[in-house]
């Protein structure tokens, strides 16, 4: 058995044991292991639970409901296949968005407004490293697009666009926001595409 199959064989394991987690009950309170207290927990859910129907027909605004979500499966061998392939062919800039779920990958960053502070604010940064090491002095233009990857953290890879005169260039950097708010890297910062005006 080879890595590729390793790994998607303890995905599949993981996903089964997910599947089975869901579907057991959910009992807020006290777990204890004595099957006579675990019955008495359930008869007192659940009759609290039908106080809690009662209470919530006068008022539907209860924050404590918990909302049921269906486990999200697991990324199939071909789309693994297909992200491995966009990853490898764009170093993580240029991925789309993939429903399964493949621990490590690298997805679409949604630009929120709440995102998109942090990010000019990494490309600036990015930006400052670049003009350092090749002695120019590009200035921030506009964000563009960001794929984020969970690593210790979150590596960003983020596409942005500078001006330096009458130069625009399009580039791609890859800031590494560490976990536990320990710092940012900036891991690398390149010209993807030049233009004149």
């Amino acid at each position: 058995m080879d890595l590729d199959d390793l790994i998607v064989h303890l995905e599949k394991e993981k996903q089964e044991t997910l599947e089975q987690l869901a579907k057991r009950s959910c009992i807020r309170g006290n777990t204890s292991s004595s099957e006579e207290e675990e019955e008495k927990v359930v008869e007192d859910t659940a009759a609290s639970d039908e106080e809690e129907e009662e209470e919530e027909t006068e008022d539907d605004t209860d924050s404590d409901e918990y909302e049921w979500l269906p486990p999200r499966r697991l990324m199939t061998d071909e789309e693994i296949r297909e992200h491995r392939r966009q990853v490898a062919e764009s170093n993580g800039f240029d991925v789309d968005w993939f429903e399964g779920i493949l621990p490590g990958s690298i997805k679409p960053y949604t630009l929120t407004e709440a995102n998109r502070l942090p990010l000019i604010e990494f490309s600036k940064q990015a930006l400052e490293v670049y003009n350092e090491s090749n002695n120019t002095s590009f200035i921030f233009d506009k964000l563009i697009k960001s794929n984020a990857q969970c690593v210790a953290g979150k590596m960003f890879y983020i596409t942005f666009v500078a001006q330096f005169g009458n130069i625009h260039g399009t580039f791609r950097a890859r800031v590494w926001k560490k976990i536990m708010n320990e710092g940012l890297q900036v891991m690398s910062c390149e010209k993807y595409i030049e233009e004149h005006v």
